[in-house]
């Protein structure tokens, strides 16, 4: 690395046409430049540039070594640039979290994208419907639907989506359809084990809020499981609405209490240090966030 320095220094003194001058745009002492080309010339064994007190010139053997010296720094200078570009590009794995709905319907197409501009990332999508340890787990992002708790972690709001309440035709023929919040008491819910009991909902209409507790009758830690018991009906639920709409089109759920609205919830990501953000993580919350909002969720 020493001859690589020296030749850098000679390179530029030749250039520059001066020791003073080079010296300064490398921003060192004058002395230091005549001292790393005197180092070459010895090691070389040959004289390479002849001095006045007004001026500098290569010799034969300098016009000679220079031009391979200017090739060798040219190629260096391109080598750190790529060296550059790689260390600001998505490498490596990384390792993602999502509730498995969203990571099915939503991830894959934005994995499909970002590896098409990034072949050589890696990356392993972990689908469960719980909330992760990322630490523990060594996760790099994880993708949380819902109301956002305090935490250490960094959470980055993607967007937001509506929630309905829905229910299949069997279950509303048999015990009827509620037609206000407070009818959904006398009824059979069905909710998400991580979400706390008893459950709490906040809907509006007409700038009017409505607030219902209820608690379930069934619990799973699935998200596909909670639709399939509402397809099956054995109850009420709520979930996000890009979850159940294929079912409302296809007429296999109903949408309960369509005039009212429940809170929406955010999709966010989440990961663990706010600095050093890695190029890999931005890059898939870049992408999945333009995906987000292009979606048509909240309606």
């Amino acid at each position: 690395m020493d001859e690589l320095k020296r030749i850098g220094v000679f390179t530029k003194v030749v250039e520059a046409k001066s020791f003073s001058e080079a010296a300064r745009q490398l921003g060192v002492a004058k002395s230091a430049v005549s001292k790393q080309v005197a180092l070459l010339e010895k090691e070389v064994g040959v004289r390479l540039l002849n001095r006045t007190t007004r001026s500098i010139s290569l010799t034969e053997a300098g016009e000679i070594f220079y031009r391979h010296c200017n090739d060798i720094v040219t190629r260096t200078h391109v080598a750190l640039d790529e060296l550059r570009q790689y260390q600001n590009q998505p490498t490596g794995t990384l390792k993602v979290s999502s509730p498995i709905s969203f990571g099915t319907a939503h991830l894959v197409p934005v994995i499909k994208e970002l590896r098409s501009l990034y072949p050589h990332l890696k990356i392993e999508l972990l689908l469960e419907d719980r909330i992760v340890n990322m630490v523990e787990e060594g996760i790099d992002l994880a993708i949380r639907i819902g109301w956002m708790q305090d935490s250490s972690l960094v959470a980055k709001k993607l967007c937001e989506t509506a929630m309905v309440v829905f229910a299949s035709p069997e279950y509303l023929a048999k015990n009827g359809t509620p037609k206000q919040p407070n009818d959904l008491v006398d009824h059979q819910w069905i909710s998400l084990s991580l979400l706390k009991s008893p459950l709490r909902w906040s809907f509006e209409k007409n700038g009017k809020a409505h607030a219902v507790q209820v608690n379930s009758a069934i619990k799973s830690n699935s998200i596909d499981a909670v639709t399939s018991l509402a397809l099956a009906g054995q109850g009420i639920s709520a979930l996000t609405n890009y979850t159940v709409q294929s079912h409302f089109q296809s007429g296999a759920l109903t949408q309960v209490l369509p005039n009212y609205k429940l809170e929406p919830v955010g999709i966010y990501a989440v990961y663990p240090h706010r600095e050093h953000v890695p190029p890999k993580v931005r890059a898939f919350m870049d992408f999945l966030s333009r995906r987000c909002q292009q979606a048509t969720w909240s309606e």
